[in-house]
């Protein structure tokens, strides 16, 4: 009947439209030693990583499922993972965008190499380190931070068994008199000290 072959076109079109909301699509990086299988998975606007699987050799080393994670359907899937060496021990680690916030402090989730097991363990303690930058030189982690309009700066991290430690921080602002000042923190004592102040 006439009823019916509309009850299964629309059953028809219902199916597609669904399939067509959420798509899901694998991303892959790959290092010298590791291949990254990213599975995307994305709604009307927003996306999320629900999956990464970590293959040596082409074979299957370790399931990970990250944490809450988005970003929007727009956003490239070159910028939203890292490999890096990023505890400097030689071996890569790996990290992935945990949101893109509206300012510039893009917070990520970090995965840190243990040769011992052979697997990469979340690491919490990086947590706090947005938009890193890693010195090898120096053994410290930069990470580059806005607040609000008139404030920017750079914290320093170094690692202390494995656990990065805030060190210094460097802030340049505007006071609304559009003078420029400087300061430079230390943290001494456990504590963040304003070691020099100047203002231009």
């Amino acid at each position: 009947t006439v009823a019916s072959n509309m009850k299964k076109n629309l059953l028809i079109l219902i199916i597609l439209f669904s399939f067509e909301l959420y798509s899901q699509e694998i991303i892959k990086f790959s290092d010298a030693e590791f291949e990254f299988c990213l599975t995307k998975k994305c709604g009307e606007t927003n996306c999320e990583i629900t999956k990464i699987e970590v293959l040596k050799n082409g074979i299957l080393k370790q399931t990970i499922k990250p944490s809450e994670n988005y970003f929007s359907k727009t956003f490239p899937n070159d910028q939203l993972f890292s490999i890096e060496d990023m505890n400097f021990d030689g071996k890569m680690d790996f990290r992935l965008m945990e949101f893109l916030p509206a300012g510039p402090n893009v917070p990520f989730l970090f995965w840190i190499y243990n040769p011992k097991n052979e697997l990469f363990e979340e690491n919490k303690d990086y947590g706090e380190i947005t938009s890193p930058e890693f010195d090898y030189e120096k053994k410290q982690i930069n990470s580059t931070w806005r607040n609000g309009c008139c404030e920017h700066g750079r914290d320093v991290y170094e690692l202390t068994n494995g656990i990065p430690k805030l060190t210094e921080r460097f802030v340049i602002g505007h006071k609304s008199e559009d003078k420029e000042y400087y300061e430079h923190w230390k943290v001494e004592n456990g504590k963040l000290k304003l070691i020099e102040k100047t203002v231009e």
